[in-house]
């Protein structure tokens, strides 16, 4: 089992609808997968046609077999659920006095349930994020090819160092960049910026823009469903074939919860 979290250190960059689509194109590759929305968003049922009134999910039920909704695409997720403020508040309390609550509920389901678990997270720091990079084996940080982004790129990198600093089976952080165009010059500068600034942290493929994206989204279908041969479905198919040729040891994904959080 891998544990995969989807981070980033802004909003509006594309996460949730990466998160989303890369997961069915695993699955498509005959990869048994479980998406977790740790998002209080709730945004992810979205994605996988899911009654949105349906107020069900992870702040209330866990991560458990009981929890586990079946998508018409070929994945298993996890929403986060709707909840009362007092609810969530009390959550909260929950997870920072846990930090290993996500990580002992992942693996309570079984080492070999799942080949893939996507953890979908909030933007910058919070107790979910340090959740997710307390489970992760690895962290893919999702970065829009504009200056904003590019300027929040030091301080994630910052936050996954402070959450995995005591982490001995932790793979890194990887950057994702999203909807590129090779028609923008602020695109290339960009491209070139990160490249000199963070080779070795790059994801060897960036997903281009494509107008299907947000159009299968107000369709709630995902991008690969609505239209397969558009850019962007290729990029991300080409990013889930890396994500299977970049495993994760064995004697990693089968790690114990360290102990270093007092």
């Amino acid at each position: 089992m891998q544990v995969i979290a989807f981070i980033s250190g802004k909003g509006g960059v594309g996460k949730t609808t990466l998160a989303v689509n890369v997961a069915i194109a695993l699955a498509q590759e005959g990869k048994r997968v479980l998406l977790i929305d740790l998002d209080v968003q709730n945004a992810l049922r979205l994605h996988l046609g899911m009654d949105p009134l349906d107020i069900a999910g992870m702040v209330r039920e866990g991560i458990s077999p009981a929890s586990v909704f079946r998508s018409p695409f070929g994945v298993n997720f996890i929403p986060f659920g709707i909840a009362l403020k007092s609810e969530l508040e009390e959550f909260e309390v929950v997870l920072k006095e846990r930090p290993a609550w996500v990580f002992d509920q992942i693996f309570s389901l079984g080492r070999q349930a799942f080949d893939f678990v996507i953890l979908d997270t909030p933007p910058g720091p919070s107790v979910f994020l340090q959740q997710a990079l307390f489970a992760a084996h690895l962290a893919l940080g999702v970065v829009l090819a504009d200056a904003a982004s590019f300027a929040s790129i030091p301080r994630l990198v910052s936050l996954v160092d402070e959450y995995t600093r005591s982490r001995r089976d932790f793979c890194g952080l990887k950057l994702l960049v999203n909807q590129v165009s090779d028609q923008s010059q602020l695109g290339l500068q960009f491209s070139a910026a990160v490249q000199a600034d963070y080779e070795q942290r790059l994801v060897p493929v960036a997903v281009r823009r494509a107008a299907a994206v947000s159009e299968a989204l107000a369709f709630e279908q995902p991008v690969l469903q609505y239209d397969s041969a558009c850019s962007a479905s290729q990029d991300i198919r080409r990013l889930a074939n890396w994500l299977i040729g970049h495993s994760v040891p064995a004697q990693l994904r089968l790690h114990q919860a360290p102990h270093s959080f007092g």
